[in-house]
């Protein structure tokens, strides 16, 4: 009987994870430009929904969304556990997404665990283009400055720069937001790249 309940509760918390949709995740949207303000910008960390079930992938996911794709990545992984040979899991981090004239992307901060052993953060980036996910992004100066930016520092920096309001515990950043923002209060990515270059032990890259 034990046994039955335990196989039941296993289910249903896997069924709740399989389940999880990702594009109806909200995150905090703000300015960012390049050579002009980009017309959508949003942040969203994987760990505020659901008990943080949302920043566990553990079996492959639809290809139409950017999460599906980076389980494609790493199909065989995901094939060995299904098979209760590996205990592997993609770890969800945070993801950016950016419009950049008719292309939205979507950088993808996450890291893999197999049998209890975390690899290092990686960035996994797709695009949106009429309507559907790729994965061949082209890496040109604008994308490799928001993947450099998007690795190097954490959500919760992001999110400070992001806000017009100086926050106390953060007097460092505070002198220097000033300089990371163009006239209309919207984050500069190629100041901010220069900025963390020069400052990065201000700027965590984990909470």
């Amino acid at each position: 009987m034990k046994n039955l309940l335990f196989l039941f509760i296993w289910t249903v918390s896997h069924s709740v994870i399989a389940q999880l949709d990702y594009e109806s995740f909200i995150g905090e949207s703000g300015k960012i430009s390049f050579s002009k303000e980009y017309s959508y910008a949003n942040l969203y960390d994987y760990e505020v929904n659901a008990s943080k079930e949302d920043s566990v992938i553990t079996r492959k996911l639809s290809s139409t969304i950017p999460e599906g794709l980076l389980t494609e990545r790493y199909a065989a992984e995901i094939m060995e556990r299904e098979r209760d040979s590996t205990s592997f899991e993609i770890l969800l981090k945070s993801r950016l997404l950016v419009d950049i004239n008719s292309d939205r992307l979507c950088f993808i901060k996450y890291s893999t665990r197999l049998n209890d052993k975390e690899t290092e953060e990686q960035i996994f980036k797709t695009v949106r283009r009429e309507n559907k996910w790729n994965v061949n992004v082209e890496n040109d100066e604008e994308t490799a400055l928001l993947e450099q930016i998007f690795k190097e520092i954490s959500v919760e920096m992001f999110f400070e720069i992001f806000n017009d309001r100086d926050n106390p515990d953060y007097p460092e950043l505070n002198e220097l937001k000033p300089q990371i923002k163009n006239e209309n209060g919207a984050i500069d990515i190629k100041k901010l790249a220069t900025i963390i270059t020069e400052n990065n032990s201000i700027f965590p890259k984990n909470e």
